[in-house]
């Protein structure tokens, strides 16, 4: 893969390296693909489609495993918008998203654009860890 190094690969090998998980060509590449266009937002059907385009030899199961794996360590994040429909995001910092239902797309919205003026009452014995918002709009 003849791919352009670019700031957001990098970073992503970067956290790779220091995560856990191992440097494998197959989590390389995929780190390729994912942060080629910086920050962006893919399921993993997508992923696996830009895999085979490539002719790269991965799996859906290994892209899934990856994904997840990525999400865990922190390389990624996921956005689930229903029980069967997980994005993932390459923009890990703190940030809410627009999800348009027409198109099946996920975009973002600056932390800062967002006001929250008022929240519930956390329940007993737990503790907030964070506020994602989730706009759903349609064409």
């Amino acid at each position: 893969m003849d791919m352009k190094i670019n700031s957001h690969i990098t970073r992503a090998l970067n956290n790779l390296k220091k995560s856990p998980l191992k440097v494998t060509k197959q989590r390389t590449t995929l780190i390729e693909i994912l942060f080629k266009n910086g920050d962006h937002h893919f399921t993993a059907e997508e992923v696996y489609k830009e895999v085979n385009k490539n002719k790269y030899e991965i799996s859906l199961a290994t892209i899934y495993n990856c994904l997840n794996q990525f999400t865990k360590h922190e390389i990624l994040k996921s956005v689930r918008l229903s029980s069967d429909k997980v994005y993932f995001d390459t923009n890990t910092a703190g940030h809410h998203h627009f999800f348009c239902k027409s198109t099946e797309k996920l975009s973002d919205i600056k932390f800062s654009d967002v006001k929250i003026s008022n929240l519930p009452k956390i329940p007993k014995g737990k503790k907030l860890e964070s506020i994602e918002i989730v706009v759903n709009i349609t064409d």
